[in-house]
């Protein structure tokens, strides 16, 4: 049994690791760091790692400015993933952006979507039970001269745990696949609508 020091260490290794995957498959269509150097320009996307939270961020003048992240906390016993973005659009609808989360895990929370034996019979909510709710689960923090940050909050099923540790690819994808990829989907649609 892992201590709770292994557990959240291995979920940081995986946030981290989703973040340099997502990294090194859009690199090809961004100028990096290294090749901003080389160019003379601003880099286009960039990627950070501190402990317990994993950001990319993504730049292009009058076009795009957003950060994504990802991190895991405790809190009164429990283990939380985050799923972040950063926005600098002036435009941009949040009170819009705000009832798309809560549509969607709503519609999502009781799909199955793993075939893996140990895990068909559980849904999204099994795992991660979340309830999004403005102040509790689903944070905006507006921050004058720098960009408003939307948080999601995703409590892993204590009693699930142990389950999701010894599956790392399950956790991996529970992660990027309910945690980060419907807030990027979601993020996109209310920005090109602003």
């Amino acid at each position: 049994m892992q201590d709770r020091r292994e557990q959240l260490a291995l979920l940081d290794r995986t946030l981290g690791s989703i973040i340099s995957n997502w990294y090194e498959r859009v690199k090809p269509n961004y100028v990096t760091e290294e090749e901003s150097r080389q160019l003379g320009v601003e880099p286009e996307v960039k990627f950070f790692h501190e402990e317990g939270m994993h950001r990319i961020k993504f730049a292009r003048t009058e076009e795009l400015d957003v950060t994504y992240g990802l991190g895991v906390f405790e809190r009164e016993g429990r283990v939380f993933v985050e799923s972040s973005v950063n926005n600098k659009s002036a435009h941009f609808d949040f009170d819009g952006f705000v009832s798309r989360p809560k549509k969607h895990y709503w519609r999502s929370r009781n799909e199955k979507p793993w075939t893996h034996p140990e895990f068909d019979r559980f849904t999204y909510n099994d795992l991660l039970p979340f309830e999004p709710a403005v102040g509790e689960t689903v944070e905006l923090e507006t921050r004058e001269e720098k960009a408003d940050v939307i948080r999601l909050y995703f409590p892993l099923n204590p009693r699930r745990e142990k389950l999701l540790m010894e599956h790392p690819e399950i956790l991996q994808d529970l992660i990027e696949n309910y945690c980060l990829h419907p807030l990027k989907r979601i993020y996109a649609q209310t920005y090109r609508e602003s």
